[in-house]
């Protein structure tokens, strides 16, 4: 059975799905980390390179059809997947939007120490960068594929990260999860 797991910038969508592979047992697939990587080996900032996914959408339409292949080599564990868009390309999965208002946002990429993360000099760069990424990535998605990842109906479950730790929202995902899927 699969999660996938989208939202907003620094909403701790990667921090609760290795929360859910180390306490629950999932096994984790990190879009975002292969979207980090290519942007690095491009000489580019996550910014930048979202920027130029908006006029060039080929690596984004290769690495979505693999989006199946991925999961399927875990075909007998429970899998988390971390993607702008498994939603639309894996209904079974039990979709999970992480939100978080603008404010936490920029502070958790402000005061972020993890590595590859933007660059900002001051609260309100912060809050105008994670804010412009997150509008190119959506664009990136209309453009490409005609869908609206920020409509919370294309979710099954819609939670906001502003004031949990990681420990608590993978709690709430992976009740809401045993739910969805009606595991004990």
């Amino acid at each position: 059975m699969i999660i996938s797991i989208t939202g907003k910038p620094c909403s701790g969508k990667s921090t609760v799905a290795k929360v859910l592979e180390q306490k629950y047992g999932f096994k984790r697939i990190s879009m975002g980390d292969m979207f980090k990587a290519e942007a690095k080996k491009r000489g580019m900032s996550t910014e930048e390179f979202t920027e130029y996914r908006t006029k060039d959408p080929s690596f984004d339409i290769y690495m979505d059809k693999q989006l199946p292949k991925f999961v399927s080599e875990y075909k007998d564990d429970n899998v988390v997947l971390e993607s702008r868009v498994a939603w639309h390309f894996l209904p079974e999965s039990f979709s999970v939007f992480v939100d978080i208002n603008d404010d936490e946002m920029a502070k958790r990429l402000l005061y972020s120490d993890r590595e590859g993360k933007e660059k900002s000099a001051s609260f309100e760069e912060a809050k105008k960068t994670t804010i412009n990424r997150y509008r190119l990535e959506l664009e990136v998605y209309k453009k490409t594929y005609d869908i609206d990842c920020s409509n919370m109906d294309n979710y099954d479950f819609v939670i906001d990260s502003s004031n949990l730790t990681p420990d608590e929202l993978a709690e709430k995902i992976y009740m809401e999860f045993k739910k969805h899927f009606k595991l004990k």
